[in-house]
C-alpha cells in the first residue's frame, strides 16, 4: 500500500511538472473504445500506474475489434474517445465524418518494424513480380495493409492488379497460409511472434510508405473536442506521459499487458514491443495520407492539419 500511494503522488507530481490542468475534485467519466493490443495499450499503463486517476479522469475501457466501428462509436457518441489507425481516419474524414486526431499512440519505424508480408516457411516469393497471380490476404481493402502491399508490389516490379486481395481478420492468417486459401498474408504483432517459425518474412511493406510515421492515434469527434477541451488536455498529457514511460520500461510493462490482454509471457517475450509517439505531429501522419490518396478511392483528399487537433489558444 506504500509503494502504490507513493506511486500516485510520483504520477501527480510528474503531471504538474508536465503542465497539466489541474485535478478536479469530482473525476470526468470518459469511456475508450480500443482494439485490445498493444497498439492501443498506453490506456492499459495510464489505467495501472495511476496517472490517469492523478490526472482526475475516471476512465471506462471498451474492446472493440477494429478501426471502422471503433470510428462509428466515437462518431456517434456512445464512446467519447478512440484509437483508430490512420488510414481508417483519412477515409472517414474524407466521406464526411467529424473525427480527428488529438493524440499520439503507435509508431511505426523501420528499425522496429511491427507489421510483415509473410508466406509459409520455404515459401519462395521475395519481389512483387514474384506474386503474379497469388491470392494475398490483407486485414481491409481499405486500410494501410493493402495500400502498403500494392505500393511495394510496385516497387519491386511487380503489378497489383495481376494478384488477388481478400479481406482476413489476423487470427484467421496463419490457418489461411497453412491450408493453402492464400500465398501470402500481413501479420502484425503479436501474430508474427505467435507464427514462430510457420512462416518466413517476405518484406516489411511499411518500410515502403515511410521509415517513421504514425500508425495509430487517439481520435475524437470534433464536437467533443469543442465540448470538452479542457479533457481533451488532461487525457492527450497522460498518453504522453505514458508514451515516455513504456518506451523505457518494457520489462514493466510487459507485465501490465499480460493483465490486460489474452498473450502468454513467450509471445510477449519474442514479440516486436511498439513505441509510442510523444507528440502528435501532422508530419508524421503525412506518409499514411499520401499512400491513401495513391492507392485508395475517397470522395476527397485529406489533410494533416484538418486530420488534428489544436487546444484552443495554441
Amino acid at each position: 500500500m506504500k509503494f502504490v500511494g507513493f506511486r500516485m503522488l510520483a504520477a501527480t507530481a510528474i503531471m504538474s511538472l508536465c503542465g497539466a490542468p489541474a485535478v478536479s475534485a469530482d473525476p470526468a467519466n470518459i469511456t475508450v473504445a480500443l482494439i485490445p493490443s498493444e497498439s492501443a495499450a498506453q490506456v492499459y499503463y495510464a489505467q495501472d500506474l495511476g496517472y490517469f486517476k492523478a490526472a482526475g479522469l475516471n476512465v471506462t475501457l471498451t474492446p472493440m475489434p477494429a478501426s471502422p466501428p471503433i470510428i462509428a462509436a466515437v462518431s456517434s457518441g456512445a464512446a467519447d474517445i478512440g484509437n483508430s489507425v490512420v488510414g481508417s481516419a483519412v477515409a472517414a474524414r474524407s466521406r464526411g465524418i467529424a473525427v480527428k486526431f488529438f493524440a499520439a499512440a503507435g509508431l511505426y519505424l523501420s528499425t522496429a518494424p511491427t507489421a510483415r508480408l509473410v508466406g509459409l516457411k520455404g515459401s519462395a516469393f521475395h519481389t512483387g513480380a514474384d506474386l503474379a497471380g497469388k491470392t494475398i490476404a490483407v486485414t481491409g481493402l481499405a486500410d494501410l495493409t493493402y495500400y502498403a502491399t500494392k505500393q511495394w508490389v510496385e516497387a519491386t516490379g511487380g503489378n497489383p492488379n495481376s494478384m488477388k486481395f481478400i479481406e482476413l481478420p489476423e487470427p484467421e492468417m496463419l490457418p489461411a497460409l497453412k491450408e493453402h486459401r492464400i500465398d501470402a498474408g500481413i501479420l502484425i504483432e503479436p501474430f508474427i511472434a505467435g507464427a514462430g517459425d510457420d512462416v518466413a518474412s517476405i518484406a516489411p511493406i511499411d518500410d515502403f510508405v515511410s521509415k517513421r510515421f504514425l500508425a495509430t492515434g487517439w481520435i475524437s469527434s470534433d464536437a467533443w473536442l469543442a465540448a470538452h477541451p479542457d479533457l481533451a488536455v488532461k487525457f492527450a498529457a497522460v498518453m504522453k506521459q505514458t508514451a515516455e514511460w513504456a518506451n523505457t520500461h518494457r520489462p514493466d510493462s510487459a507485465q501490465i499487458l499480460l493483465k490486460y490482454t489474452k498473450l502468454t509471457p513467450e509471445i510477449v517475450a519474442r514479440m516486436q514491443r511498439a513505441t509510442y509517439g510523444t507528440a502528435l505531429e501532422p508530419g508524421l501522419l503525412q506518409p499514411v495520407i499520401d499512400n491513401a490518396a495513391k492507392y485508395g478511392s475517397f470522395p476527397r483528399a485529406v489533410t494533416a492539419a484538418e486530420l488534428t487537433w489544436t487546444p484552443p489558444g495554441k
